[in-house]
């Protein structure tokens, strides 16, 4: 028993109840419990008898346990049985076999690891790799029927409108926000200001109190947060610069300092370091959702994401499944970015035109697209640049197959419908300043 992970008193006090009262024999199996769960010396034995007491059809209590246990061979103090009986509390009974269930389950998960390290100076990485995922696997699949689902009735209700926003008020209407535990594909061609869209959905959350976290897989961590800067700036932390290329716009050091004070414990981005694999990314999300309550999660793009070993197809199957099983169980909202394909002849794109698996349009909760339409008008000159974005899928309140004419600002670098939007004061100024240290010469800033 020494080192053995064991509740004593539990499995003692499981025994000792079925002993008190037999018709309990129905709930042990019921539970799953096994012979083999139990780990006190021999009372894996009493509980065998216990089992073949009631297969034959007889009572379970003192008399006939010690009459089976003298036809194994088996001696136990009938001392030992008292003791048990009296331990023993009926309505406690669950609690017993929960306790004995998981620290079987632990003893298990100690043996295939024991087993694992034995083994590991003779495997190769990726049969280390596959033998713990099959080791996850079997562990899953291990435990009793009866934690495999729930009572429909116990389920708890709750705000059909909690998630977050997008931050346009005629988006967030059609499609009922972004609730919680949904998996979101933001789709669109380059050029098309899906970053921009991005931010803006960012600064929003951050705006309302929410925490987010951005992977991307083209931008530096330097030009995400240059970019996201320039779309939170209120006009008056904006000048205008002079570059080689001409004239634009960029956050003075004021701004910046109040902006970054503003992110700070907010905003993470997956650091370019680390490896952008199915499962770093998963860690990453699991453990912000945990420890930071981080609600929001945006991945910039899928296709960027390393494959693991896996053929493309089946990476963006798995990316998919995982993400939406994230954000199921830590109900946050997810945002994927993803390729469309080639438009071709259509007149528009439609919901299974995003590259790639098709499951990863079918587990999605929305899907949304960014197109944007440049034309030149050969005679005079003038230019035509039309952005709208679409909802080819809203599985939340079924309103798709929608277009919306967005807007640009150049300067402030974001979209608008209404012109709210376009004014949008993101708060950024209004946290606590005191820390802050006035720059001697804001007039001589320069853009970071």
């Amino acid at each position: 028993m020494a080192g053995t992970i064991c509740n004593l008193d539990a499995e003692m006090a499981f025994l000792g109840s079925i002993i008190s009262d037999g018709k309990l024999i129905v709930k042990a199996i019921e539970e799953g419990i096994k012979p083999c769960d139990l780990a006190g010396d021999g009372f894996d034995i009493i509980y065998q008898c216990m089992l073949s007491i009631h297969k034959s059809n007889k009572p379970i209590e003192m008399v006939s346990l010690i009459s089976e246990l003298k036809t194994m061979g088996v001696k136990v103090p009938v001392s030992l049985l008292s003791d048990m009986a009296t331990m023993g509390i009926a309505p406690n009974f669950k609690y017993y076999a929960n306790e004995i269930k998981d620290n079987s389950f632990k003893r298990k998960v100690k043996d295939e690891i024991f087993d694992l390290v034995n083994k590991m100076d003779s495997m190769p990485p990726s049969e280390i790799k596959s033998y713990m995922g099959d080791m996850a696997n079997n562990l899953e699949y291990g435990r009793s029927a009866e934690q495999l689902f729930i009572d429909a009735s116990e389920i708890k209700r709750t705000d059909l409108n909690s998630g977050l926003e997008t931050g346009f008020k005629e988006i967030d209407s059609l499609l009922g926000g972004l609730v919680y535990g949904s998996l979101t594909i933001l789709t669109g061609e380059p050029s098309s200001g899906k970053s921009t869209l991005l931010n803006q959905i960012i600064a929003q959350n951050i705006m309302k109190g929410y925490r987010c976290m951005l992977y991307s897989g083209e931008l530096t961590n330097f030009n995400i947060l240059q970019w996201l800067m320039r779309t939170v700036a209120n006009p008056c932390d904006l000048k205008q610069f002079r570059g080689t290329v001409g004239e634009y716009f960029d956050v003075t050091s004021h701004g910046e300092h109040l902006i970054r004070d503003w992110i700070k414990n907010k905003m993470f981005i997956y650091t370019e370091e680390a490896k952008s694999s199915i499962e770093n990314i998963s860690i990453s999300i699991e453990y912000l959702a945990r420890t930071k309550d981080v609600k929001l999660f945006i991945l910039d793009n899928m296709m960027t994401i390393e494959n693991s070993g896996l053929e493309e197809l089946d990476k963006q199957k798995r990316l998919a499944k995982k993400l939406k099983d994230l954000a199921r169980k830590y109900k946050i909202c997810v945002i994927l970015v993803a390729h469309p394909k080639k438009k071709g002849d259509k007149d528009r794109y439609h919901m299974h035109d995003v590259s790639g698996a098709s499951e990863v349009v079918n587990l999605a909760d929305y899907e949304l697209i960014l197109t944007r339409n440049v034309k030149v008008d050969k005679k005079n000159g003038d230019v035509s640049d039309i952005t709208k974005i679409g909802i080819l899928k809203n599985r939340i309140t079924g309103k798709q197959g929608i277009e919306i004419r967005l807007y640009f600002d150049s300067m402030r670098k974001r979209f608008w419908i209404e012109d709210r939007d376009k004014t949008k004061d993101y708060g950024y100024d209004k946290v606590d300043q005191v820390s802050f240290v006035e720059l001697d010469d804001v007039a001589n800033d320069v853009p970071f």
